[in-house]
């Protein structure tokens, strides 16, 4: 049953905020089935291949320092910003790529890629409150954490990986072959800064 709920918190949350971006974009809807693609990428490409990578490395560090502690800060503050914005800009890439005429605005960068940062968030979530809410404090753990995850950082990963897509919509929009190339770079990098720089607060704080 703590399962069905972190699930059904975890994706429903997702689903409201993805409403709430289609909403701001109201003169020029993209495509929901696009819209879909990129969500379902990020919930199940990127959050899995980012579990996988990042468990991987992380017991590299372990069996390296010997220290949990260290493990959790580089984990957190290094490797999980790097992989987890490459697997979810790759969707907003994607449509960069395949679906240009679709993607020509600023807002159209913010959109794609925000959802697809929350189709990873769904399920990040999910499985957060259900592994480290219920499991770790039965229903009172699992209403806190769901409360922390969506209520007051619910908007942390839209918010890291619109960066990536502002960069590939400025790459779009413009002539210049320098902007083309260093926009999206430039991007991906304050993704990773601004994601890194939270999970080092968050990390220190704990």
């Amino acid at each position: 049953m703590a399962a069905i709920v972190s699930i059904l918190i975890g994706f429903g949350s997702a689903f409201l905020f993805a409403y709430i971006l289609y909403w701001l974009d109201r003169f020029e809807k993209e495509p929901l089935p696009l819209l879909i693609g990129v969500f379902l990428f990020g919930a199940v490409v990127s959050a899995g291949a980012s579990f996988l990578v990042n468990t991987t490395l992380g017991i590299g560090i372990f069996m390296f320092t010997g220290s949990e502690a260290a493990t959790d800060l580089a984990t957190g503050s290094l490797i999980a910003p790097l992989v987890e914005e490459v697997t979810k800009g790759l969707a907003a890439l994607i449509v960069f790529l395949a679906f240009r005429r679709e993607f020509d605005s600023i807002l159209d960068g913010i959109i794609y890629a925000g959802v697809a940062a929350l189709g990873f968030a769904a399920t990040e979530n999910a499985y957060y409150i259900y592994a480290y809410g219920y499991q770790e404090a039965g229903w009172q753990g699992l209403l806190y954490l769901a409360f922390v995850r969506v209520v007051l950082v619910g908007w942390q990963h839209p918010f890291y990986t619109a960066f990536t897509g502002i960069g590939l919509a400025m790459a779009r929009m413009s002539r210049s072959g320098a902007v083309k190339f260093f926009a999206p770079l430039g991007g991906l990098l304050l993704a990773m800064f601004t994601h890194g720089f939270h999970n080092t607060l968050a990390s220190l704080m704990g």
